[in-house]
């Protein structure tokens, strides 16, 4: 019978050299001429004789060897694969690497044709992809990730980028238990808490929304293209990326319309004001975009998103304003909307949403309503410490509004 002994001071010889177990029919050491000594296991599966090797004596005592072999010829006589087999199988199982791989070559391509991802969404999953998640996780197989894998992945992410990370980690693994690579209800980033976000509220005053007016003016010669798309996203409250998109043969410029064929909400038909009319129509039509440099493949390519934005920022710093992004003119827009008493289905729509809950938002942050009923309540009580009634209170605003000191 082996003992940690005999193992111990078994020495090679100028061939292979076997010892075995007599408590554990199967289980032996096999020690090379070069002195390697390793834990075998001999078995039969479909009348074939088959051996594996469990570990080094190194690396497992004689006990973990007996309890690892005996487990193991329990699990062939109740009917399970071959050891080897199942050895071989997890050696090539795809790793999260392959099964990117095949969500950017198969499943993304697809999402795009069909109109159910855009291009950018596309481009920032590569990003996200390429920073956090291949380096983390790739080399790993898509079956041995756990939840604490992914934790440890985002641990000290920045609150935004590592929402957005889990949110894409969550859709992989959803998509890799689709595509049978991991066991079903398994996704390790389910459980995974998100942190909270603050939603931007900046939007930009009367004052410095002439600063960058001006601003733009001066850097119309310069970026034609870039600037009017600019001016038109500040006009028509539409994301940067419905404008860049925009194509002449969408615009109606006698109804005073344009559709955009592709939204995060499908296609849709946005009425444009009269100023941005007046912008579109002053514009060259240098090919099948509005907004173009006439530059890139075929020299029929939009202006990119990248372009704008670098863009805009140069504008923003010529104009002397600090900690602004192209899409706050977007949350000015609408923020006026609602200052000006548009409802919230009505602000919906201009929005192009399908709740009214980014609209709710702005409402909120517009805040005249609740300012009355703060300025209405305040008046009352204090009217009411004073000891009159109620039906004597005026508010303040309706005071200032009569001109009344």
């Amino acid at each position: 019978m082996l003992t940690e002994r005999i193992i111990r001071e078994a020495r090679p010889g100028p061939k292979q050299r076997n010892l075995w177990d007599a408590q554990l029919k199967g289980l032996g050491v096999c020690i090379n001429p070069a002195g390697t000594k390793s834990f075998v296991l001999d078995y039969r599966t479909h009348g074939r004789r088959r051996r594996m090797v469990l570990a080094r004596t190194s690396e497992i005592s004689l006990r973990e060897a007996r309890e690892r072999a005996g487990s193991e010829l329990a699990r062939i006589r109740a009917g399970e694969s071959d050891p080897l087999t199942r050895r071989q199988v997890a050696r090539e199982a795809p790793t999260v690497n392959d099964g990117l791989d095949r969500f950017f070559t198969e499943h993304v391509p697809t999402r795009i044709a069909t109109g159910r991802m855009t291009a950018r969404t596309a481009q920032e999953y590569h990003r996200q992809a390429s920073r956090h998640i291949r380096p983390a996780l790739g080399q790993h197989r898509i079956t041995d990730i756990t939840r604490l894998d992914v934790e440890r992945m985002v641990h000290t992410l920045r609150p935004v980028v590592r929402n957005r990370v889990l949110a894409l980690v969550s859709r992989l693994f959803t998509l890799f238990e689709h595509w049978e690579l991991r066991p079903q209800h398994t996704n390790p980033a389910r459980g995974v808490e998100r942190t909270r976000e603050e939603p931007r509220d900046r939007v930009l005053t009367p004052s410095e929304l002439a600063a960058l007016g001006d601003a733009l003016t001066r850097a119309e010669r310069a970026k034609p293209a870039a600037v009017a798309a600019i001016r038109c996203a500040a006009l028509t409250g539409l994301r940067i990326s419905e404008v860049l998109a925009m194509q002449w043969e969408h615009i109606d410029t006698e109804g005073g319309t344009v559709v955009l064929p592709r939204t995060k909400t499908g296609r849709r038909v946005h009425g444009l004001p009269a100023a941005a009319l007046e912008l579109l129509v002053s514009l060259p039509r240098i090919n099948a975009y509005v907004f173009t440099g006439g530059h890139g493949p075929g020299r029929d390519a939009p202006v990119g998103y990248k372009n704008a934005r670098r863009v805009f920022s140069n504008v923003a710093a010529d104009a002397g304003l600090s900690d602004v992004r192209l899409h706050d003119l977007r949350r000015t827009v609408m923020t006026s909307a609602a200052r000006a008493g548009l409802g919230a289905h009505v602000l919906r729509d201009l929005l192009g949403h399908k709740t009214t809950a980014m609209a709710d938002r702005y409402i909120r942050h517009a805040g005249q309503a609740v300012r009355d009923a703060q300025e209405s309540i305040g008046a009352a009580i204090a009217a009411q410490l004073e000891g009159k009634s109620p039906a004597e209170v005026v508010s303040l605003d309706a005071r200032r509004r009569a001109g009344v000191n």
